[in-house]
């Protein structure tokens, strides 16, 4: 078993926590997988990175001879180090023409070696960041959520590289993005861990073949709890009626024997009980998202020969598209096109110098999901500026959307949120009151594949109107009714 990741027994629960996240774990992973990490936010995806990289203490056993590397880990922001200095810093011994053979396969110029990495996009420096995991070929590589960053271009290129790479896991909530490398799935569900040879494609019909049955046998069980539940109340009445029916000794004698007995059969029958509720199993609950749509009454957007100026020069060739009641125009284009600068445009339309001609007919009911705007947020006193009704309407959708709700109330000013939960905080801000138009700027990103389904479900039962951006190649496909792509001016 030289290389693999053993793992038996592992049992894992922060102290601030009533329950552990990892509970007599067992599962080994082979060296040379390709393996997507996937679960609901807040299931334990990094932590279970943190427990292969030996951070963080833990129960039971993890035994393997593979060093781990780990993505996300950038260099600090103040420093000068130029991109060759980034990549050879923890893989001195690689040659010039090695890092520029990984370069080409990210579709990156070898000019980029000689920038300061601080000054490169968002999207170049997680490539370059990647290829420095890869660069060291005696490592396996810990690869946590690698998407942010990337627009629709960027993580198919980034998809064929980790396709002809081998030994790593990946965590990210992109469907199509894992479908495009893994060969195997690890699954963190609410009561178990899955393993699962294929794609997320085989391990959802799977899983959902499980599900049914687990719902199949959970009828069942109810069904005899129930009955022995009746059982137990019944005889427990009928000793205490017995009992209580005579001051006769020798009958209070007889019917203290049978108390005795009937007390006997209620242990037993409550025993089966318990027995019976330890072996339902509990599956995913994804409920329904509710989303309060409202008509507009006219055309929202008409552009013709459209296009943004930036210092006197078009960001993007010109477009023409028009967005009626109802239609869900999806904006794509490579990072730095102006996708987000087009939205604003949309929701502001002053202050920018523009080409052509332009119409934009806002509602009055908006719902904008500006991905800027999600930085520093005062929970408390957002929960504190709603009215009583607004505050159990954002507090439903919140735990529609997995959240519990002791996570979510009566909460400390300096409370920490992972990136999954806060952008399910911004999701049901937006969600919040009825609207006529969602305006919303990459709402996939953090977000689990329950969610994102939830999502997909939830804008095909109400047909909302919408004008986005989204990098997530499944969700864009499912919901999308009208697509336009950006073209940076050369």
């Amino acid at each position: 078993m030289t290389g693999n990741i053993l793992i038996r027994n592992m049992t894992f629960q922060y102290e601030s926590m009533l329950e552990p996240i990892f509970k007599d774990v067992n599962v080994n992973i082979h060296e040379n997988w390709r393996l997507g990490l996937v679960g609901r936010n807040g299931r334990g995806k990094t932590t279970f990175f943190k427990i292969l990289r030996g951070l963080v203490d833990y129960e039971g056993e993890v035994e393997t001879t593979l060093e781990f590397t780990y993505f996300p880990v950038y260099p600090d922001a103040s420093s000068e180090e130029m991109a060759l200095e980034v990549l050879q810093k923890q893989n001195p011994h690689r040659e010039l023409w090695e890092i520029e053979r990984e370069l080409s396969y990210m579709n990156l110029p070898a000019e980029i070696l000689y920038k300061p990495f601080r000054v490169l996009s968002g999207g170049e420096q997680t490539k370059l960041l990647l290829i420095e995991l890869f660069l060291n070929e005696n490592a396996f590589p810990l690869i946590d959520e690698p998407t942010n960053n990337l627009d629709l271009n960027g993580r198919r290129v980034v998809g064929q590289y980790l396709k002809n790479k081998k030994g790593y896991i990946v965590v990210s909530h992109d469907e199509a993005f894992l479908n495009h490398f893994v060969d195997h799935i690890l699954a963190i569900n609410k009561e178990s861990i899955d393993l699962i040879k294929g794609d997320v494609e085989t391990w959802k019909a799977e899983k959902e073949l499980a599900d049914e049955r687990s719902e199949e046998q959970n009828a069942q069980l109810k069904n005899e709890i129930k009955r022995l539940n009746t059982v137990s109340n019944r005889v427990n009445t009928w000793g205490n009626k017995r009992e209580s029916s005579t001051h006769d000794s020798t009958e209070r004698r007889l019917a203290a024997k049978q108390m005795k007995r009937a007390k006997a059969i209620k242990k037993r029958t409550d025993e089966k009980v318990e027995e019976k509720k330890r072996l339902i199993r509990n599956t995913e609950e994804v409920e329904g998202l509710k989303m309060k749509v409202k008509e507009p009454r006219k055309r929202l957007l008409y552009l013709r020969h459209f296009s943004i100026l930036q210092d006197g020069f078009p960001l993007f060739e010109d477009l023409n598209v028009e967005v009626f009641p109802n239609e869900r125009l999806f904006i794509e284009g490579k990072n730095g096109v102006g996708k987000s600068t087009l939205l604003h445009f949309l929701t502001a339309q002053e202050g920018f110098e523009t080409t052509g001609e332009w119409e934009v007919n806002l509602p009055e009911n908006l719902s904008i999901l500006d991905q800027k705007n999600q930085g520093a947020f005062d929970y408390v006193s957002y929960v504190q500026s709603l009215t009583a009704e607004e505050k159990e309407d954002f507090w439903h959708l919140l735990h529609q959307l997995g959240m519990k709700r002791a996570r979510f109330s009566n909460l400390p000013t300096n409370h920490q949120w992972s990136a999954g939960e806060m952008k399910k905080i911004f999701l049901s801000q937006a969600l919040l009151g009825e609207n006529a138009l969602f305006v919303w700027d990459e709402v996939t990103n953090s977000l689990d594949l329950h969610v994102i389904q939830q999502l997909v479900e939830s804008i095909l039962h109400y047909g909302p109107t919408m004008i986005a951006v989204d990098h997530n190649e499944s969700f864009v496909e499912a919901v999308s009714t009208k697509k336009i792509e950006l073209v940076k001016v050369e």
